[in-house]
């Protein structure tokens, strides 16, 4: 066998259909090699793509077959003159084959909490998926196309496999200008870790108890509640972290849940310390959420709201809100770990604020009853005299304090766009 002949390492190409097919010829070839440094002895990483195309089932067939089965079901009709037939309907389809180095390392899994977060340079799969987005990023930048960037959380779950033996093509100089195997095996097929599965369901069902909890959020949506649009911009977050792979929209998102749960809260607190509008509109400016942070919420729940250190705050404020700043204004795009880092930093500072907020239920017994509610205090072991006393005896006389603090909040936000 000559020289270039031996084995010397193990190939893997994954077959990878993307979410939505690109505009690309079919065969279209793209090889990156990554920087090397031949004195550590190992071979040089690469990703080869191909990209193939298809036709197939297309993704709204399902969609319109379903529609036509509730028409049927409520007309208790047939239709049988073909116009609503779907099975005409054809769809595009860009599967890439992805062939890199099988050189993953053993005890990746332990090093890292999810297979995703892996980095490529450790992991062919995500090493292939990186690479298909830097090409799409690439693509689209070039032609203006306004394509989805394929992320891990896009793509599967099942990703079919092959491996075989890598066997290097060089030049007359010795450098290596391309691969070849002497077969491929048969292979498997990965189960990618992640639930973004469109076809079903991605939240709990809906039971008969929720109908109560349904309509405590309806009516905080119809009133614009900035601790319904707090909840819904973190659950947005979440979504673009875990069901569509969107790790940069995540972090913005992350961070504008926080900022939302922040002032709508601070906003509640001068509204039942009897503050008036416009006494404190100034404190909500634009550009100063780190000081309001910093002073307003410590002067009124106590507490450690330093920027600096350790803690819920801070973890925050390094790994949120200054990530977004260079999401945002620097275009970086975040890694899916700094994506989750931001999530968690958010939900953890949701947490400290409930805990301060009890802490001071005495001082602010409304406040807590409208975010913490009975069964949250319950929860917490902190449903007390002074509380059961205060929504028995206080409530019922009071004008409903949703409505009231929401038209305080209007009032001033009026007052600070006014400038008074």
């Amino acid at each position: 066998m000559e020289k270039d002949s031996i084995p010397l390492a193990r190939l893997v190409r994954f077959f990878i259909t993307l979410p939505e097919p690109l505009a690309i010829p079919d065969g279209y070839v793209w090889h990156k090699a990554f920087e090397h440094d031949p004195s550590t002895g190992s071979i040089q990483q690469f990703v080869n793509l191909v990209f193939m195309q298809s036709d197939g089932m297309s993704r709204q067939q399902g969609a319109l077959s379903a529609t036509f089965e509730a028409l049927h079901r409520v007309t208790e009709k047939p239709h049988t003159d073909g116009t609503l037939d779907a099975s005409d309907l054809t769809g595009q389809y860009t599967t890439v084959m992805a062939t890199t180095l099988e050189d993953r390392i053993p005890d990746a899994a332990s090093r890292w909490n999810c297979p995703q977060d892996i980095p490529g340079e450790y992991d062919p799969l995500n090493r292939c998926i990186e690479e298909i987005a830097q090409f799409t990023r690439s693509y689209r930048a070039a032609l203006e196309a306004p394509c989805m960037v394929p992320t891990y959380e896009k793509v599967g779950p099942f990703i079919p496999y092959q491996t075989g033996d890598f066997i290097p093509v060089k030049s007359e100089d010795d450098e290596e200008t391309g691969f070849r195997v002497s077969d491929w095996d048969a292979g498997g097929v990965l189960m990618l870790d992640h639930t973004n599965v469109s076809d079903f369901p991605a939240g709990d069902e809906i039971k008969l108890e929720h109908a109560g909890r349904m309509d405590y959020y309806m009516n905080m949506l119809s009133q614009g509640n900035p601790l319904f649009l707090w909840k819904e911009r973190f659950v947005e977050a979440r979504t673009a972290l875990y069901r569509e792979g969107k790790y940069g929209t995540a972090v913005t998102l992350s961070n504008t849940a926080s900022e939302v749960l922040l002032d709508g809260l601070l906003a509640i607190l001068y509204w039942e310390s009897g503050k008036e509008p416009e006494e404190v509109a100034d404190v909500f400016a634009e550009g100063r959420l780190a000081r309001r942070v910093k002073s307003n919420f410590s002067e009124l729940l106590g507490g450690n709201w330093s920027l600096d250190g350790t803690g819920p705050v801070a973890n925050w404020f390094h790994k949120c809100y200054r990530l977004r700043h260079r999401v945002v204004h620097g275009g970086y795009s975040p890694t899916r770990l700094e994506a989750q880092t931001a999530i968690d930093a958010t939900f953890s500072l949701s947490l400290y604020c409930w805990d301060r907020l009890v802490a001071k239920k005495k001082k602010f017994p409304r406040t807590v009853l409208m975010v913490i509610a009975e069964e949250g205090l319950r929860k917490r072991g902190k449903w007390c005299h002074f509380m059961r006393n205060f929504m028995r005896d206080v409530a019922p006389v009071e004008p409903p304090w949703q409505a009231a603090s929401h038209a305080w909040r209007n009032d001033m936000y009026d007052a600070l766009l006014s400038g008074d």
